[in-house]
Protein backbone atom coordinates (compact mmCIF):
# COMPACT_ATOMS: atom_id res chain seq x y z
CA UNK A 1 0.00 0.00 0.00
CA UNK A 2 2.79 2.46 0.83
CA UNK A 3 4.28 2.22 -2.67
CA UNK A 4 0.82 2.93 -4.06
CA UNK A 5 0.48 6.02 -1.85
CA UNK A 6 3.93 7.26 -2.88
CA UNK A 7 3.02 7.02 -6.57
CA UNK A 8 -0.25 8.84 -5.99
CA UNK A 9 1.50 11.62 -4.03
CA UNK A 10 4.04 11.97 -6.86
CA UNK A 11 1.15 12.38 -9.33
CA UNK A 12 -0.43 15.14 -7.22
CA UNK A 13 2.86 16.96 -6.59
CA UNK A 14 3.82 16.82 -10.27
CA UNK A 15 0.45 18.30 -11.23
CA UNK A 16 0.93 21.18 -8.79
CA UNK A 17 4.42 21.92 -10.09
CA UNK A 18 3.47 21.67 -13.74
CA UNK A 19 0.56 24.00 -13.01
CA UNK A 20 3.00 26.68 -11.86
CA UNK A 21 3.42 26.14 -8.11
CA UNK A 22 6.83 27.36 -6.93
CA UNK A 23 6.42 25.47 -3.66
CA UNK A 24 3.98 22.61 -3.17
CA UNK A 25 2.94 19.70 -0.96
CA UNK A 26 0.81 16.67 -1.76
CA UNK A 27 -0.31 14.20 0.91
CA UNK A 28 -2.12 10.97 0.10
CA UNK A 29 -3.38 8.69 2.85
CA UNK A 30 -5.54 5.66 3.53
CA UNK A 31 -7.23 4.90 6.84
CA UNK A 32 -8.73 1.55 7.78
CA UNK A 33 -11.12 1.55 10.75
CA UNK A 34 -12.63 -1.51 12.43
CA UNK A 35 -15.48 -0.31 14.62
CA UNK A 36 -17.74 -1.89 17.22
CA UNK A 37 -20.89 0.03 18.15
CA UNK A 38 -23.22 -0.42 21.10
CA UNK A 39 -26.45 1.45 21.79
CA UNK A 40 -28.53 1.35 24.96
CA UNK A 41 -26.05 -1.10 26.45
CA UNK A 42 -26.33 -3.67 23.63
CA UNK A 43 -24.02 -4.37 20.68
CA UNK A 44 -25.57 -3.03 17.50
CA UNK A 45 -22.95 -2.98 14.73
CA UNK A 46 -19.51 -4.19 13.67
CA UNK A 47 -18.03 -2.79 10.49
CA UNK A 48 -14.84 -2.00 8.62
CA UNK A 49 -14.45 1.41 6.97
CA UNK A 50 -11.87 2.65 4.46
CA UNK A 51 -11.12 6.30 3.86
CA UNK A 52 -8.83 7.70 1.18
CA UNK A 53 -7.83 11.35 1.19
CA UNK A 54 -5.54 13.77 -0.61
CA UNK A 55 -4.34 17.16 0.61
CA UNK A 56 -2.76 19.83 -1.58
CA UNK A 57 -0.84 23.01 -0.79
CA UNK A 58 0.42 25.35 -3.50
CA UNK A 59 2.40 28.59 -3.21
CA UNK A 60 2.71 30.63 -6.38
CA UNK A 61 3.78 34.26 -6.62
CA UNK A 62 3.49 34.47 -2.81
CA UNK A 63 -0.15 33.34 -2.96
CA UNK A 64 -1.21 30.19 -1.12
CA UNK A 65 -3.98 27.73 -1.84
CA UNK A 66 -5.03 24.55 -0.03
CA UNK A 67 -7.47 21.76 -0.84
CA UNK A 68 -8.59 18.46 0.69
CA UNK A 69 -10.53 15.74 -1.15
CA UNK A 70 -11.39 12.07 -0.74
CA UNK A 71 -10.80 10.88 -4.33
CA UNK A 72 -7.30 9.69 -5.21
CA UNK A 73 -7.55 8.43 -8.78
CA UNK A 74 -4.98 9.99 -11.11
CA UNK A 75 -7.69 12.07 -12.76
CA UNK A 76 -9.02 13.26 -9.39
CA UNK A 77 -5.53 14.17 -8.20
CA UNK A 78 -4.87 16.27 -11.29
CA UNK A 79 -8.24 17.98 -10.89
CA UNK A 80 -7.53 18.62 -7.20
CA UNK A 81 -4.19 20.19 -8.07
CA UNK A 82 -5.87 22.45 -10.60
CA UNK A 83 -8.48 23.61 -8.08
CA UNK A 84 -5.79 24.18 -5.44
CA UNK A 85 -3.89 26.41 -7.85
CA UNK A 86 -7.09 28.30 -8.63
CA UNK A 87 -7.46 28.95 -4.90
CA UNK A 88 -3.92 30.26 -4.73
CA UNK A 89 -4.51 32.58 -7.68
CA UNK A 90 -7.51 34.11 -5.91
CA UNK A 91 -5.61 34.73 -2.64
CA UNK A 92 -3.81 37.89 -1.59
CA UNK A 93 -0.02 37.77 -1.95
CA UNK A 94 1.96 37.38 1.27
CA UNK A 95 5.69 36.72 1.36
CA UNK A 96 5.35 34.96 4.73
CA UNK A 97 3.98 31.84 3.03
CA UNK A 98 6.96 29.48 2.79
CA UNK A 99 7.80 25.83 3.28
CA UNK A 100 10.51 24.53 5.59
CA UNK A 101 13.98 23.75 4.20
CA UNK A 102 14.46 20.23 2.86
CA UNK A 103 14.97 17.37 5.32
CA UNK A 104 16.27 13.84 4.72
CA UNK A 105 13.47 11.29 4.12
CA UNK A 106 11.63 10.47 7.34
CA UNK A 107 9.62 7.36 8.23
CA UNK A 108 7.37 6.83 11.24
CA UNK A 109 5.82 3.55 12.36
CA UNK A 110 3.97 3.37 15.67
CA UNK A 111 1.28 1.51 17.52
CA UNK A 112 -0.63 -1.69 16.75
CA UNK A 113 -0.81 -1.90 12.96
CA UNK A 114 -3.07 -4.97 13.04
CA UNK A 115 -6.32 -5.13 14.98
CA UNK A 116 -6.73 -7.92 17.52
CA UNK A 117 -10.44 -8.27 16.74
CA UNK A 118 -11.18 -11.07 19.19
CA UNK A 119 -9.60 -9.30 22.14
CA UNK A 120 -11.17 -5.97 21.17
CA UNK A 121 -14.60 -7.59 21.22
CA UNK A 122 -13.85 -9.34 24.53
CA UNK A 123 -12.74 -6.09 26.15
CA UNK A 124 -15.85 -4.32 24.83
CA UNK A 125 -18.14 -7.02 26.20
CA UNK A 126 -16.26 -6.98 29.53
CA UNK A 127 -16.64 -3.22 29.73
CA UNK A 128 -20.42 -3.24 29.23
CA UNK A 129 -20.75 -5.94 31.89
CA UNK A 130 -18.62 -3.93 34.34
CA UNK A 131 -20.73 -0.82 33.78
CA UNK A 132 -23.94 -2.76 34.46
CA UNK A 133 -22.44 -4.27 37.62
CA UNK A 134 -20.61 -1.25 39.11
CA UNK A 135 -22.82 1.59 37.84
CA UNK A 136 -26.38 0.27 37.49
CA UNK A 137 -27.85 3.76 36.96
CA UNK A 138 -25.73 4.41 33.86
CA UNK A 139 -27.35 4.09 30.45
CA UNK A 140 -24.95 3.97 27.51
CA UNK A 141 -26.54 5.98 24.73
CA UNK A 142 -23.72 5.25 22.26
CA UNK A 143 -20.39 3.45 22.51
CA UNK A 144 -17.83 3.33 19.73
CA UNK A 145 -14.77 1.12 20.12
CA UNK A 146 -12.41 1.04 17.17
CA UNK A 147 -8.99 0.25 15.76
CA UNK A 148 -7.50 2.72 13.29
CA UNK A 149 -4.55 2.12 11.00
CA UNK A 150 -3.44 4.97 8.76
CA UNK A 151 -0.75 5.01 6.12
CA UNK A 152 0.27 8.27 4.52
CA UNK A 153 2.86 9.81 2.23
CA UNK A 154 3.67 13.53 2.34
CA UNK A 155 5.79 14.81 -0.55
CA UNK A 156 7.23 18.35 -0.62
CA UNK A 157 8.60 20.21 -3.61
CA UNK A 158 11.62 21.00 -1.44
CA UNK A 159 12.53 17.32 -1.51
CA UNK A 160 11.26 16.41 1.95
CA UNK A 161 9.33 13.14 2.24
CA UNK A 162 7.43 11.81 5.27
CA UNK A 163 6.08 8.25 5.33
CA UNK A 164 3.81 7.17 8.19
CA UNK A 165 2.22 3.92 9.33
CA UNK A 166 0.40 4.34 12.64
CA UNK A 167 -2.12 2.23 14.51
CA UNK A 168 -4.22 2.83 17.63
CA UNK A 169 -7.40 1.88 19.45
CA UNK A 170 -10.03 4.31 20.72
CA UNK A 171 -13.13 4.31 22.89
CA UNK A 172 -15.86 6.95 22.79
CA UNK A 173 -18.86 7.00 25.13
CA UNK A 174 -22.03 9.07 25.37
CA UNK A 175 -24.08 8.27 28.47
CA UNK A 176 -26.31 9.51 31.27
CA UNK A 177 -27.77 8.20 34.53
CA UNK A 178 -31.42 7.27 35.02
CA UNK A 179 -33.45 6.60 38.14
CA UNK A 180 -37.14 6.78 38.97
CA UNK A 181 -38.10 8.55 35.78
CA UNK A 182 -35.39 11.18 36.19
CA UNK A 183 -32.19 11.48 34.20
CA UNK A 184 -28.91 13.31 34.46
CA UNK A 185 -27.59 15.39 31.60
CA UNK A 186 -25.54 13.56 28.98
CA UNK A 187 -21.80 13.26 29.29
CA UNK A 188 -19.12 12.24 26.82
CA UNK A 189 -15.88 10.47 27.61
CA UNK A 190 -13.16 9.21 25.30
CA UNK A 191 -9.68 7.72 25.24
CA UNK A 192 -7.08 6.63 22.71
CA UNK A 193 -4.69 3.78 23.51
CA UNK A 194 -2.26 1.31 21.97
CA UNK A 195 -2.71 -1.86 24.03
CA UNK A 196 -5.61 -4.12 24.99
CA UNK A 197 -3.80 -5.43 28.08
CA UNK A 198 -5.90 -3.41 30.54
CA UNK A 199 -9.70 -3.31 30.98
CA UNK A 200 -11.30 -0.22 29.48
CA UNK A 201 -12.68 0.69 32.91
CA UNK A 202 -9.14 1.29 34.14
CA UNK A 203 -8.14 3.66 31.34
CA UNK A 204 -8.13 7.45 31.46
CA UNK A 205 -10.88 8.92 33.65
CA UNK A 206 -13.56 6.40 32.59
CA UNK A 207 -14.34 5.07 36.07
CA UNK A 208 -14.31 8.58 37.59
CA UNK A 209 -16.63 9.88 34.84
CA UNK A 210 -19.15 7.07 35.30
CA UNK A 211 -19.15 7.60 39.07
CA UNK A 212 -19.60 11.35 38.65
CA UNK A 213 -22.63 11.00 36.39
CA UNK A 214 -24.15 8.21 38.51
CA UNK A 215 -24.57 10.76 41.29
CA UNK A 216 -26.20 13.43 39.17
CA UNK A 217 -29.73 12.23 38.60
CA UNK A 218 -31.08 14.34 41.45
CA UNK A 219 -29.72 17.89 41.41
CA UNK A 220 -30.21 21.08 43.43
CA UNK A 221 -29.39 24.75 43.09
CA UNK A 222 -26.22 25.89 44.88
CA UNK A 223 -28.38 28.41 46.70
CA UNK A 224 -27.69 32.03 45.84
CA UNK A 225 -24.46 33.56 44.68
CA UNK A 226 -21.01 33.29 46.21
CA UNK A 227 -17.33 33.60 45.34
CA UNK A 228 -15.58 30.33 45.85
CA UNK A 229 -13.22 27.70 44.49
CA UNK A 230 -13.73 25.97 41.14
CA UNK A 231 -12.16 22.54 40.67
CA UNK A 232 -11.85 21.43 37.05
CA UNK A 233 -11.68 17.78 36.10
CA UNK A 234 -8.88 16.90 33.65
CA UNK A 235 -11.31 16.59 30.73
CA UNK A 236 -12.86 19.99 31.48
CA UNK A 237 -9.38 21.47 31.88
CA UNK A 238 -8.37 20.18 28.43
CA UNK A 239 -11.24 22.14 26.84
CA UNK A 240 -10.32 25.31 28.74
CA UNK A 241 -6.65 25.03 27.76
CA UNK A 242 -7.69 25.05 24.11
CA UNK A 243 -9.45 28.33 24.85
CA UNK A 244 -6.25 29.75 26.35
CA UNK A 245 -4.47 29.06 23.06
CA UNK A 246 -7.21 30.81 21.09
CA UNK A 247 -7.53 33.87 23.34
CA UNK A 248 -3.91 34.48 24.36
CA UNK A 249 -1.40 32.48 22.32
CA UNK A 250 -2.19 31.62 18.70
CA UNK A 251 -1.57 33.37 15.37
CA UNK A 252 -4.74 35.42 15.15
CA UNK A 253 -4.60 37.13 18.54
CA UNK A 254 -0.84 37.75 18.37
CA UNK A 255 -1.04 39.14 14.83
CA UNK A 256 -3.96 41.47 15.57
CA UNK A 257 -2.52 42.50 18.95
CA UNK A 258 -5.62 41.58 20.97
CA UNK A 259 -3.85 39.09 23.24
CA UNK A 260 -3.24 40.56 26.69
CA UNK A 261 -0.14 38.34 26.84
CA UNK A 262 1.33 39.82 23.65
CA UNK A 263 4.11 41.63 25.53
CA UNK A 264 4.52 39.17 28.41
CA UNK A 265 7.17 36.76 27.14
CA UNK A 266 9.54 36.08 30.03
CA UNK A 267 7.04 37.42 32.55
CA UNK A 268 4.86 35.71 35.12
CA UNK A 269 1.36 34.83 33.89
CA UNK A 270 0.55 31.97 36.28
CA UNK A 271 1.16 30.58 39.73
CA UNK A 272 4.78 29.33 40.09
CA UNK A 273 3.47 25.79 40.62
CA UNK A 274 1.94 25.77 37.14
CA UNK A 275 3.71 24.65 33.95
CA UNK A 276 2.16 23.89 30.57
CA UNK A 277 3.77 21.82 27.83
CA UNK A 278 2.56 21.08 24.29
CA UNK A 279 4.04 17.62 23.96
CA UNK A 280 3.06 15.49 20.94
CA UNK A 281 6.19 13.35 21.44
CA UNK A 282 5.36 12.50 25.06
CA UNK A 283 5.18 8.69 25.45
CA UNK A 284 1.58 8.86 26.67
CA UNK A 285 0.35 10.69 23.56
CA UNK A 286 -1.20 8.36 20.99
CA UNK A 287 -0.65 9.40 17.40
CA UNK A 288 0.99 12.70 18.33
CA UNK A 289 2.13 14.96 15.51
CA UNK A 290 5.57 14.18 14.08
CA UNK A 291 5.93 17.03 11.59
CA UNK A 292 4.17 20.29 10.79
CA UNK A 293 2.31 21.25 7.62
CA UNK A 294 5.26 23.40 6.54
CA UNK A 295 7.64 20.43 6.81
CA UNK A 296 9.43 20.97 10.14
CA UNK A 297 9.97 18.03 12.47
CA UNK A 298 7.81 18.45 15.55
CA UNK A 299 9.29 18.85 19.01
CA UNK A 300 7.80 19.15 22.49
CA UNK A 301 7.60 22.73 23.75
CA UNK A 302 7.14 24.43 27.10
CA UNK A 303 4.66 27.30 26.86
CA UNK A 304 4.57 28.23 30.56
CA UNK A 305 7.35 27.16 32.92
CA UNK A 306 6.78 27.59 36.66
CA UNK A 307 4.44 30.47 35.96
CA UNK A 308 6.63 32.23 33.36
CA UNK A 309 5.42 32.62 29.76
CA UNK A 310 8.06 31.03 27.54
CA UNK A 311 6.48 30.80 24.08
CA UNK A 312 3.48 31.61 21.92
CA UNK A 313 1.65 29.02 19.82
CA UNK A 314 2.66 30.56 16.49
CA UNK A 315 2.78 28.80 13.15
CA UNK A 316 5.77 29.38 10.88
CA UNK A 317 3.61 31.88 9.01
CA UNK A 318 2.72 33.73 12.23
CA UNK A 319 6.36 33.78 13.27
CA UNK A 320 7.44 35.30 9.94
CA UNK A 321 4.73 37.96 10.23
CA UNK A 322 5.66 38.96 13.79
CA UNK A 323 9.39 38.29 13.95
CA UNK A 324 8.78 36.02 16.95
CA UNK A 325 9.78 32.37 17.29
CA UNK A 326 7.53 29.71 15.75
CA UNK A 327 6.03 27.00 17.94
CA UNK A 328 7.96 23.73 17.86
CA UNK A 329 4.79 21.85 16.92
CA UNK A 330 1.30 22.61 15.66
CA UNK A 331 -0.64 19.98 17.59
CA UNK A 332 -2.81 22.54 19.47
CA UNK A 333 -3.54 19.83 22.00
CA UNK A 334 -1.38 17.15 23.59
CA UNK A 335 -1.31 19.22 26.78
CA UNK A 336 0.86 18.13 29.69
CA UNK A 337 0.63 19.79 33.11
CA UNK A 338 2.83 18.32 35.87
CA UNK A 339 1.06 17.16 39.01
CA UNK A 340 1.16 19.10 42.26
CA UNK A 341 1.72 18.36 45.94
CA UNK A 342 -1.77 17.31 47.10
CA UNK A 343 -3.82 14.23 46.33
CA UNK A 344 -7.22 14.79 44.76
CA UNK A 345 -8.89 13.97 48.09
CA UNK A 346 -6.59 16.38 49.95
CA UNK A 347 -7.42 19.07 47.39
CA UNK A 348 -11.16 18.65 47.98
CA UNK A 349 -10.62 18.42 51.74
CA UNK A 350 -9.05 21.87 51.83
CA UNK A 351 -11.95 23.70 50.16
CA UNK A 352 -14.53 25.44 52.37
CA UNK A 353 -17.02 26.17 49.61
CA UNK A 354 -16.77 25.64 45.91
CA UNK A 355 -17.77 23.62 42.90
CA UNK A 356 -16.42 20.61 40.98
CA UNK A 357 -16.98 21.10 37.24
CA UNK A 358 -17.13 18.23 34.77
CA UNK A 359 -18.03 20.33 31.72
CA UNK A 360 -18.23 24.01 30.87
CA UNK A 361 -20.62 25.50 28.33
CA UNK A 362 -20.12 29.13 27.40
CA UNK A 363 -19.45 31.55 24.59
CA UNK A 364 -16.05 32.70 23.39
CA UNK A 365 -14.34 34.69 26.17
CA UNK A 366 -13.61 38.37 25.59
CA UNK A 367 -10.11 39.35 24.48
CA UNK A 368 -9.55 40.41 28.09
CA UNK A 369 -10.14 36.81 29.17
CA UNK A 370 -13.48 37.48 30.87
CA UNK A 371 -15.74 34.43 30.68
CA UNK A 372 -19.20 33.41 31.81
CA UNK A 373 -21.05 30.18 31.24
CA UNK A 374 -22.79 27.15 32.66
CA UNK A 375 -21.03 24.56 34.79
CA UNK A 376 -22.48 21.20 33.77
CA UNK A 377 -22.14 17.84 35.49
CA UNK A 378 -21.10 19.78 38.58
CA UNK A 379 -21.11 19.12 42.32
CA UNK A 380 -21.11 21.42 45.33
CA UNK A 381 -18.12 21.29 47.67
CA UNK A 382 -18.79 22.26 51.31
CA UNK A 383 -16.45 22.01 54.29
CA UNK A 384 -14.02 19.78 52.44
CA UNK A 385 -16.61 17.34 51.07
CA UNK A 386 -18.51 16.87 47.82
CA UNK A 387 -22.06 17.14 49.13
CA UNK A 388 -24.60 17.21 46.30
CA UNK A 389 -25.04 17.36 42.56
CA UNK A 390 -25.93 20.75 41.14
CA UNK A 391 -28.47 21.81 38.59
CA UNK A 392 -26.99 23.96 35.85
CA UNK A 393 -24.99 26.63 37.63
CA UNK A 394 -23.39 29.82 36.30
CA UNK A 395 -19.69 30.44 36.80
CA UNK A 396 -17.79 33.54 35.74
CA UNK A 397 -14.34 35.01 36.08
CA UNK A 398 -11.25 35.84 34.05
CA UNK A 399 -8.98 33.29 32.36
CA UNK A 400 -5.79 35.22 33.11
CA UNK A 401 -6.81 35.61 36.76
CA UNK A 402 -7.54 31.89 37.09
CA UNK A 403 -3.92 30.95 36.47
CA UNK A 404 -2.73 33.53 39.00
CA UNK A 405 -5.25 32.29 41.59
CA UNK A 406 -4.47 28.57 41.59
CA UNK A 407 -5.27 27.09 44.97
CA UNK A 408 -3.91 23.60 44.38
CA UNK A 409 -2.94 21.06 41.72
CA UNK A 410 -3.51 17.36 42.28
CA UNK A 411 -0.70 14.83 42.37
CA UNK A 412 -2.79 12.56 40.16
CA UNK A 413 -2.75 13.05 36.42
CA UNK A 414 -5.14 11.54 33.91
CA UNK A 415 -3.83 10.43 30.53
CA UNK A 416 -6.43 9.80 27.84
CA UNK A 417 -4.01 9.43 24.92
CA UNK A 418 -4.50 13.10 23.97
CA UNK A 419 -3.39 14.96 27.10
CA UNK A 420 -1.90 14.28 30.55
CA UNK A 421 -3.57 16.55 33.10
CA UNK A 422 -4.30 16.87 36.83
CA UNK A 423 -7.29 18.32 38.64
CA UNK A 424 -6.76 22.03 39.37
CA UNK A 425 -8.56 24.20 41.93
CA UNK A 426 -8.94 27.92 41.17
CA UNK A 427 -9.95 30.52 43.75
CA UNK A 428 -12.01 33.68 43.21
CA UNK A 429 -14.69 32.32 40.84
CA UNK A 430 -18.21 33.76 40.97
CA UNK A 431 -20.72 30.90 41.34
CA UNK A 432 -24.49 31.35 41.17
CA UNK A 433 -27.62 29.24 40.79
CA UNK A 434 -30.06 29.90 38.00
Amino acid sequence: MMEHLIEKAKTGLKALQEGGAEQAVCTVSREEVREINAAMGEFSLYRTLYKDSADFTAIREQRRGTLTQNLVTDEALMEGARRCLEGAAAADPDEAWQLAPALPPQSFEEGPLVCDEEKLLDRSREFLEEIAREFPLIMIEEMYVSHQMEESCDLYSTGSRFLSRRGSYSLSLMFNAQEGGKTSSFYGSGISFTSLDRPFMDLGSIRHDLALISGQVHTESPGGQFTGTMVMTPSCLAEILQTYLEVFLDDLVILDGTSIWRDKLGQRVADPRFSLHLAPLHPQMVGGERFTAEGFLSEDETVIEKGILKAFDLSDYGARKTGLSRARNSSSGNFVIPGGDLSYQEMIGGIDRGILVGRFSGGEPASSGDFSGVAKNACLIEDGKITRALSETMVSGNLADLLMNIRSISKEQVGDGYSLLPWIAFDGVLISGQ
